[in-house]
């Protein structure tokens, strides 16, 4: 199992910027537990920027366990069904949240 940085690290090299088309957001990520941490995570102009700590007013902001992240990344924790078993909570946005699946390769 990798880190939360080593995660955090590889999203830019998931992104998918022909399904990202237009979209452009900063969804905040709050991972809790063992390796857990505040980072973020830009997407704009067909770019996607992961950078460590906290951003001012970000559209969306995730709350989940550290564990559970790294296993969507990993492909062996299903999001959708860590979402609607309650351990992800998203505050603000959900519509951005919704669109980082594709973007990001998550099944």
């Amino acid at each position: 199992m990798s880190t939360i940085s080593e995660t955090m690290q590889s999203l830019p090299g998931r992104f998918r910027p022909k399904m990202a088309g237009n979209l452009r957001t900063i969804i905040q990520f709050r991972l809790e537990g063992p390796d857990g941490g505040e980072w973020f995570v830009s997407i704009a102009e067909g770019r996607c920027v992961v950078s460590e700590g906290e951003v001012a007013e970000p559209d969306a902001t995730i709350i989940m366990e550290a564990a559970d992240f790294i296993g969507i990344n990993e492909g062996t924790v299903n999001a959708v069904d860590t979402f609607w078993g309650g351990r992800i909570t998203v505050e603000g946005n959900i519509d951005a949240v919704l669109a980082l699946p594709p973007v990001m390769d998550w099944s």
